[in-house]
């Protein structure tokens, strides 16, 4: 979806129209017209506005732009899901039967291609990124995540089966999975709960690592 689409979108689930998004947000009717037909794209401080007052994330209007802000849930699933669109994270763990990771096998790895730019240290030990995997502590936060990251892999599987197929009704239905991907995206991105920063990641060190 467009930035255009993505405001369109929140401003609906709101039920305000664009005269009042203007009125509230102090950008001219006009303008919000135009960002909504992606006639003109708002820059950072106007996502920003419109965003706070469509009650989500910056990153849930503007994808994958480089706002970034880690106050709420929202905001935290926003940058794990563009940090996982990028290839910068990886989540892994075992699938359930429905297709779904098992929440107490999912953990997360740093893409090889960067991952020599970190380590850890633990007393007088420095471990390698690639030996490290994070696992969540409180997994009930991500399940959400974890149905997104179902979505992701499905698209993926019906893309690769369908391959360079021009069948129309393959590619309808690769269409309307790769829609409800992203529109379950931006109900993720949604949430206002604030983060509570006394939970976090923890780190899985495997037991034979040697190299210290």
């Amino acid at each position: 979806m467009t930035v255009g689409e993505r405001i369109k979108y929140y401003r609906n689930e709101r039920r305000i129209t664009q005269a009042k998004l203007a009125e509230l947000t102090g950008i001219h009717p006009v303008t919000i017209r135009k960002y909504e037909t992606d006639k003109t794209t708002p820059k950072s401080p106007q996502i920003k506005r419109i965003a706070e007052v469509l009650g989500v994330s910056p990153f849930a209007i503007a994808g994958d732009d480089n706002i970034i802000r880690l106050e709420t849930k929202g905001d935290l699933i926003g940058l794990l899901i563009m940090l996982c669109k990028n290839d910068v994270i990886m989540i892994n763990g075992e699938r359930a039967e429905d297709g779904v990771l098992k929440p107490e096998t999912v953990t997360i790895t740093i893409n090889p291609l960067i991952s020599h730019l970190f380590s850890a240290v633990m007393a007088d030990m420095k471990i390698d990124a690639e030996s490290i995997e994070y696992a969540f502590k409180n997994d009930k936060d991500f399940n959400e995540l974890l149905l997104w990251e179902k979505s992701v892999y499905e698209y993926k599987k019906i893309a690769a089966e369908i391959g360079g197929s021009q069948d129309k009704a393959l590619l309808e239905a690769l269409r309307q999975v790769e829609e409800y991907k992203e529109l379950m995206e931006m109900k993720l991105m949604h949430s206002n709960v604030l983060l509570d920063r006394s939970k976090g990641l923890s780190v899985k060190i495997p037991p034979d690592y040697k190299n210290y």
